[in-house]
Parts: structure tokens; sequence; C-alpha cells
């Protein structure tokens, strides 16, 4: 599959089925995400795979107490929006698929985030090639991995991947492209 084809057909998956698939292939697609660039390529990151399924269950229960907190204190058209496109409090994602990726960043490190992000995009289409569904889960508090999986605390877990393959097939819903692109300077027009 060619590259732009790829990231058109790329979507965020919460609903995945038990299929497993081999340890060999995560180490493939976390080995792209280290092609990244980064700041003074530093590779500010890590990732921490968790497979364990006490573990990831763990992760789902203080993560549905974080989001069900933000949920909470959101605006209305925040819980609109997630009423229309059916996201469940319910973190189901993080325990039915074979791997989930702690991805961190070494913040004392030249632009640490960045090249986290720039990482993490690499990871999500590495997973698109290889047939796999990735989300880019981000709970609004992640302090509770630094004692749970013991990321350091010069480290900043900054997302949590599942990775598996889809329950089903994802159509595409975001097609709205129009005034995004614009040259020499912004128009509203």
């Amino acid at each position: 599959m060619d590259l732009y084809t790829l990231m058109e057909n790329r979507r965020s998956i919460r609903d995945f089925s038990d299929k497993k698939f081999s340890r060999e292939t995560l180490e493939l697609i976390l080995k792209a995400g280290l092609l990244a660039p980064s700041g003074a390529d530093k590779k500010p990151y890590v990732y921490i795979i968790i497979d364990n399924p006490v573990l990831k269950k763990k992760i789902k229960d203080r993560c549905e107490e974080i989001d069900k907190k933000f949920f909470a204190n959101s605006e209305e058209w925040f819980k609109k929006w997630m009423k229309e496109k059916q996201i469940s409090l319910e973190k189901n994602f993080l325990v039915d698929v074979p791997y989930l990726v702690v991805v961190a960043g070494e913040t004392d490190k030249p632009y640490w985030l960045e090249s986290t992000w720039l990482s993490i995009a690499y990871i999500i289409l590495a997973a698109e090639n290889e047939g796999l569904a990735t989300l880019t889960y981000t709970p609004r508090e992640m302090d509770f991995l630094h004692d749970l999986i013991k990321v350091p605390f010069d480290f900043e877990p900054v997302v949590i991947i599942p990775i598996g393959y889809p329950s089903k097939k994802v159509s595409k819903t975001n097609t709205n492209n129009e005034k995004k692109l614009f040259f020499n300077k912004y128009a509203s027009e």
C-alpha cells in the first residue's frame, strides 16, 4: 500500500478483536517509531510494552476513573460529541488487545514532546501497514504510570497505544479538509 493510501485508511479504533499477532510484528512496528526524526537526534522516548492481563486491567480501571472525572467536568458540546461518536467511558480496548504500548518522553531532552509525537505517528502508520489498528489514547492524567509500570520521573507518559486487530471494518468518517491549506498567510475566506 502506498503511503498516502495508508494515511487515508488509518482510523482510531476502540473496538478490538481478541485475535493475536506476533511479538516480532510488534517489535517491527516499534522499530519504525525509532526511525522518526528527533530533536538533536536524541530519541527522547521509550516504549513500554504491556501484555500482562492483570496489569492491563489495572491500567483500564485507573483510566476509567480519570476519564469519568474529566467527562463530568466537560463542556456540553464535548459530551454531545462523545455521545454522537458512541465513545464510551468504559475503556475495554485497554484489555481486549494483545499489547498496550506506553510511550514516555524524556523531559530534559531538547524537543522531547515534538520528537515523541513524531515517533508515535510512525508507530501508528507502521501498525496500519501491518493490518493492525491503533488508538492514540491520552487520558488527562497519567502520573499513576510512574508507580504502576515504573516509568522514571524524568520521563513523562504521553500516550497509551492499544495495538490489535479491529473487531470490524471501520469506514471513513472525517472528510472535512476544506479551509485547511493556505499559502503565504491564513485567510478565512
